[in-house]
């Protein structure tokens, strides 16, 4: 068939079969996975008779995660799951649209999913999804399980957390900035899986406790990132506050000690300027006398500072 299908799958048996297409007609029963900017997709659906409007939030480039329902035989859904791919930031997250068609469902993507993979490799063992709808609950499952799987050494780490350990802070900014780009699409996602269970499509009607399930999965990933972001924020607050702290114990503890020898530093300057008339010039211990002096100011000065709770 055309360069945009990667790969295509008859459901009508108890076994779900690999399947070659013959025409360019959509089949019933039969999931077409397309490479979403190759040529060719975008008239080949046109062809067969899906509108302008599905076809482009099916081709967009750029997308948040959301549900619509066009009609009682035509829904689309659109995801983001964790890009495991070589040389990608897993919280650049990568979109799959799955869009329910006359019977058959077609979901395309620009770079590969391990959810979409993982499928993929199950069917071809013979094992997997029987039936279409199976397959979109196995699609939903495993960005779901893939989000979780990414989070779980999130948690280790935080749960270690330790305001006197030597956490590495540019890595703790760095899970940060991941967990609040995760969040942008996660919150909208558990919106797709609350309006998909309110549209209640009828092709849907059998697992609607199934779908509940991915959607309470995704209520508890998405606290997850919340707390695991206010966790982080109240970490960092308290690495600022004792640094504060520290900083403002040492700037008093300089300013007591240069108050200390401040009219130590007065006397010594003015004894310094070299002009007729200092006293003890001729005495041979008065520079004795002067030290002595010097230090009982010294000490006077810290007893009052203590008895005014300066120091």
């Amino acid at each position: 068939m055309k360069e945009f299908l990667i790969t295509s799958w008859l459901f009508s048996t108890a076994q779900a079969e690999k399947y070659e297409p013959s025409s360019d007609s959509i089949v019933p029963s039969v999931w077409y996975h397309c490479q979403r900017d190759a040529l060719g997709l975008r008239e080949w659906l046109v062809g067969n008779g899906i509108s302008n409007a599905i076809v482009d939030s099916l081709l967009a480039d750029d997308t948040r995660p959301r549900f619509e329902q066009y009609s009682e035989d035509c829904f689309l859904i659109i995801l983001r799951g964790m890009n495991f791919n070589e040389g990608a930031a897993p919280d650049d997250m990568l979109s799959l649209r799955i869009l329910w068609y006359k019977g058959a469902v077609i979901s395309t993507r620009k770079v590969p999913s391990r959810a979409v993979t993982s499928l993929v490799t199950q069917l071809e063992e013979g094992q997997g999804p029987k039936t279409l709808q199976e397959l979109i609950l196995g699609m939903v499952n495993r960005i779901n399980r893939n989000i979780s799987d990414f989070l779980d050494p999130v948690e280790e780490l935080l749960d270690e957390l330790n305001v006197e350990s030597n956490t590495d802070l540019k890595s703790l900014n760095a899970i940060h900035t991941r967990l609040l780009r995760l969040r942008r699409y996660l919150k909208p996602q558990k919106y797709v899986l609350e309006d998909l269970l309110a549209s209640h499509p009828s092709v849907l009607s059998k697992q609607q406790n199934e779908l509940k399930n991915c959607l309470d999965m995704m209520a508890r990933i998405n606290e997850s990132v919340e707390f695991y972001i206010e966790q982080i924020g109240v970490y960092l607050m308290n690495v600022n506050q004792q640094n504060a702290e520290k900083m403002n114990r040492n700037t008093y503890l300089f300013s007591v000690i240069a108050g200390v020898f401040l009219p130590a530093g007065f006397f010594t300057g003015l004894l310094g300027v070299n002009i007729a008339g200092i006293p003890g010039t001729e005495n041979p211990i008065a520079f004795t006398l002067f030290c002595v002096a010097l230090l009982a100011i010294v000490a006077l000065e810290v007893v009052i500072l203590k008895k005014l709770r300066f120091i």
